[in-house]
């Protein structure tokens, strides 16, 4: 098929939601890093500071589930030429499992945002000298209603538009009370260039000085309507007292969503021009790294974030390298051969891990999916060799209506050791196999299950941010190659 790679799938890191605190940085110097702190959606920690009722485990297991589900969920917006393209492989506004604190604007206003390294557009819920009618000339702008009743470009016919508004969970960016926030503006070689990457709307510029617009549409059906801006970001360098600030930083005041929205944005570590990985790696080198704690045994922790070398890593085992290269905008693909379980490479046919970009298909590494998911050439393989694995525990039967797992037993006597380990295979021979506790998920008191679910076909598979836990994950945008090893995060 036309545009098919033979054994590659696309390896989208989509880290997602994550509480940001700069901790240390110097940005004249590129061996230096800027470290944040990571705080998971369901930790004490974040609930505290949110005021969110503690749930018990099987609550909490259903909500990521639920939440994962709605990244399975494929539409396509329509162009104004009608053709179809496919969405952003991204966060589903809110639907991912970990926030980033940013500040941004003059004054600077702190603001919780999704971490997304599928997405390269950092966007906040916003309003701009519209007072209360930002909805309406979003509306007219997208083709709801034409300056002169024409009918122009509309992402979605049957979609309901909802301005954006402050409250409950989410922060308004009052883009006109900041000093330092300039619109881009069609006439501008930013909207006409530089933002094409970024979904930039050049075709609807009925004027020069009309905003330069964007409509970014998530897996899920959410839609993000607004646009285009430049601002300060700011990060705290506690070394030095200073503060580091990234001008001109090309931000979306969104002020228009489809389905709602939690939290107050997308901060967009994809790569492409003007994206926060592009800004980051002239204050810090071409490197930026993850590590995500385990939550199983450690709820009330924090992971961390790095942009710039990280000096944690020469303490660790040598990284495994897999080259990438971008594809889509901003995302980071590599290639998978297979998988084994116990060093057993399954029966799995080659065109499993081909990803296309018209038929979709292949695989990709999200962390804001919570579980693994594999389509059904790979799950069935899988799943088989953990059924004779696990034959000796009593099963546990789910409702699948309230929890998705296939395979439940009692984990009363469960012996660790005794279960196969699951490696995945990478073309230049790299195998990645984490911790078999990786890939199970404890549902209730004395219930477990596999953590692995049966995915759509046509979207393709997905390993989760459980499977990639207790890892440091390195991106050297310079060398184009991606690291991991294997790390307690701390």
């Amino acid at each position: 098929m036309k545009g098919k790679t033979p054994s590659s799938f696309l390896f989208i890191v989509s880290l997602l939601s994550v509480v940001v605190v700069f901790v240390h940085s110097n940005p004249d110097d590129h061996d230096d890093a800027l470290t944040l702190e990571l705080t998971h959606r369901d930790s004490p920690k974040w609930h505290g500071n949110h005021q969110r009722p503690l749930k018990t485990q099987r609550e909490l297991i259903k909500e990521r589930h639920l939440r994962d589900v709605s990244r399975q969920e494929v539409k396509y917006p329509l162009r104004k030429d009608g053709i179809a393209v496919p969405m952003e492989s991204a966060s589903d506004l809110g639907l991912g499992e970990y926030f980033a604190e940013i500040t941004l604007g003059t004054p600077p206003r702190k603001f919780s945002l999704i971490v997304d390294t599928a997405s390269d557009l950092t966007w906040i819920s916003c309003r701009y000298k519209c007072g209360k009618d930002c909805h309406h000339r979003r509306k007219r702008s997208l083709g709801e209603e034409g300056d002169k009743g024409d009918k122009v470009f509309r992402a979605d016919p049957s979609a309901s538009f909802k301005p954006v508004a402050g409250g409950k969970g989410v922060k308004l960016f009052q883009a006109d009370r900041s000093s330092s926030f300039k619109p881009v503006t069609c006439s501008s070689k930013l909207c006409k260039h530089g933002l094409k990457d970024m979904r930039a709307m050049d075709y609807y510029c009925p004027t020069p000085s009309t905003y330069c617009m964007y409509n970014i549409s998530y897996l899920g059906g959410n839609i993000a309507l607004g646009f285009f801006g430049e601002e300060v970001m700011r990060a705290p360098l506690t070394t030095t007292g200073r503060t580091l600030k990234l001008r001109h930083m090309v931000i979306g005041c969104t002020e228009s969503v489809v389905k709602g929205l939690k939290g107050d944005g997308i901060l967009g570590l994809g790569y492409s021009f003007g994206s926060v990985a592009d800004r980051t790696q002239r204050n810090f080198g071409p490197k930026f790294s993850y590590c995500l704690m385990s939550l199983s045994t450690h709820m009330n922790v924090t992971s961390y974030l790095t942009f710039g070398a990280n000096k944690k890593a020469a303490q660790l085992p040598p990284m495994t390298w897999i080259d990438f290269k971008v594809t889509e905008p901003g995302h980071y693909g590599v290639n998978i051969s297979g998988i084994s379980v116990d060093g057993k490479l399954l029966d799995i046919p080659s065109d499993t891990w081909v990803w296309d970009e018209v038929s979709g298909g292949g695989a990709i590494i999200d962390s804001g999916t919570t579980n693994t998911w594999l389509v059904e050439p790979a799950y069935f393989p899988v799943m088989a060799e953990y059924e004779k694995a696990l034959s000796k525990y009593e099963r546990v039967v789910v409702d699948p209506k309230e929890l998705p797992f296939g395979l439940c037993f009692k984990s009363a006597g469960f012996d660790w050791s005794s279960v196969p380990k699951l490696a995945i295979h990478f073309e230049n021979g790299a195998v990645f196999a984490p911790p078999v506790n990786n890939y199970f998920t404890d549902i209730g008191p004395g219930e477990r299950c596999v953590a692995i679910l049966p995915a759509n076909t046509y979207v393709g598979s997905l390993i989760g941010n459980l499977f990639q836990q207790n890892h440091l994950w390195e991106f050297n945008l310079e060398t184009q190659k991606i690291g991991f090893t294997p790390s307690s995060c701390t």
